[in-house]
């Protein structure tokens, strides 16, 4: 009995499905490799930073461009209203690809952690039947 616990845990073996039915359709089974889901927290952070940098470095080119143009014109005001907007959504997106890397390495803790309780739950059951 202990052995068929074993087959039951060992999240390495694939599911085997009767047909390729689509991801996540009934009878398809998900794998989760907590080491890969915490391999990326640091490309997510990188993304986040390299996406502020760029917006950084942008805004003043924008609002020099705003500025040569004269006050006097249209053009300009839309041109710094443009300009603070998309700083405003890009400085959001980057805040939100920076709380995915956190957000990973929450998921796969938690991945573990259920692994382990659903492992000892099993044992203790299957000592409690007997071998």
């Amino acid at each position: 009995m202990t052995n068929d616990i074993g087959k039951l845990l060992n999240t390495s073996v694939p599911a085997r499905p009767a047909a390729d039915p689509a991801p996540g359709a009934p009878g398809t089974e998900l794998q989760v490799d907590p080491a890969k889901l915490k391999d990326l927290v640091g490309p997510a952070e990188e993304a986040e930073g390299d996406m502020r940098s760029a917006v950084h470095k942008a805004m003043p080119e924008c609002e020099q461009a705003a500025t040569a143009l004269g006050r006097e014109w249209a053009t300009s005001a839309r041109l710094t209203e443009l300009t603070g907007g998309w700083e405003t959504a890009l400085n959001g997106l980057a805040g939100q690809i920076g709380e995915v890397g956190p957000k990973l390495a929450k998921t796969a803790g938690n991945h573990m952690l259920a692994e382990a309780v659903t492992r000892r739950t099993v044992q203790a059951i299957d000592s409690m039947l007997g071998d």
